[in-house]
């Protein structure tokens, strides 16, 4: 009788521990999957303590200037083609951003939403948490301001002119920036941006989404025409300019975003210290609600 209580408390023993390890599992594999996430994060960081800056180690932009960007999604590296937008999306681009100039010079605008400077992007990740969701993916969407982008043999001396003029009053340079805009200067296949409140210490979900997985979905609406409706689905290069291992074109283009970003909002004391985000076009939609079939792929 003894030996049998002996063998029935073991076998309890066992069922009880064998349950509190599986019930200690997710909890577990929650806090493995925390301190993977962390040590992924701390390798986005490179520098020393004055000049910290950002490395994109997902993305591949040697093979750019000949049509092709290669980044790693989902674990996989794959190759995309770079395309230009087309002709009614430009054509839809500038004319909606110079008639705001117009609007903001003759100081008849009115504050509104949507346009072609402030689409929304949509990011993915299933690494890169911060640890402040419950969701087992990062999924992210947000609002930015993105710009067009000089082509490269335009962009240094577009740079020189915006950091030239940042002192100026804010008519001359709304008259500068319609000017600017309505020459044929402008890349086709590319949208600028910033990764502006990211930093070491604080990372957003889209710097962290896009270091682990560089897709990106740019939705874009009509602030003067409500029914256009475009999107880019991009891939997303972040090119921290501080780095100093950038070649002079890609500095320049990293440049580009915070310069005027600075010209435009009259920044008083700036430096090249935000991450430029590049959005690389590989398709396009036009989702616009005055077509028979809106969502159709145009590029």
């Amino acid at each position: 009788m003894g030996e049998i209580n002996h063998q029935g408390t073991s076998r309890r023993n066992f069922l009880k521990l064998s349950g509190m390890s599986l019930l200690s599992l997710p909890l577990v594999m929650q806090a493995k999957t925390v301190r993977s996430s962390q040590i992924e994060r701390n390798n986005y960081w490179v520098g020393t303590d004055d000049n910290r800056y950002c490395v994109h180690r997902t993305v591949d932009a040697s093979s750019v200037d000949s049509g092709f960007i290669r980044a790693r999604i989902n674990g996989c590296w794959r190759k995309f083609t770079i395309r230009e937008a087309e002709s009614i999306f430009w054509e839809w681009n500038f004319g909606e951003r110079i008639r705001s100039f117009e609007e903001k010079i003759a100081g008849t605008s009115v504050p509104t939403a949507g346009g072609p400077h402030t689409p929304m992007v949509a990011t993915c990740s299933f690494l890169g948490n911060r640890g402040d969701t419950t969701f087992k993916s990062n999924l992210n969407n947000k609002v930015i301001g993105i710009n067009v982008v000089p082509r490269k043999e335009y962009i240094k001396e577009v740079n020189d002119q915006l950091y030239a003029r940042r002192n100026g009053n804010m008519t001359t340079k709304l008259e500068y920036l319609k000017e600017l805009h309505q020459q044929d200067i402008w890349r086709k296949d590319v949208q600028a941006g910033l990764e502006y409140f990211t930093t070491p210490d604080f990372e957003t979900h889209t710097f962290l989404n896009l270091m682990e997985n560089p897709q990106a979905t740019l939705c874009f609406q009509g602030c003067y025409n409500i029914w256009a409706s475009f999107e880019l689905r991009t891939i997303a290069h972040i090119v921290d300019p501080r780095n100093p291992n950038l070649g002079d074109d890609m500095r320049e283009l990293a440049k580009f975003p915070i310069i005027l970003h600075g010209f435009y909002h009259q920044l008083s004391s700036w430096e090249y210290n935000i991450p430029a985000v590049i959005y690389y076009i590989v398709e396009e939609f036009d989702n616009s609600a005055t077509l028979d079939k809106p969502g159709q792929r145009a590029v």
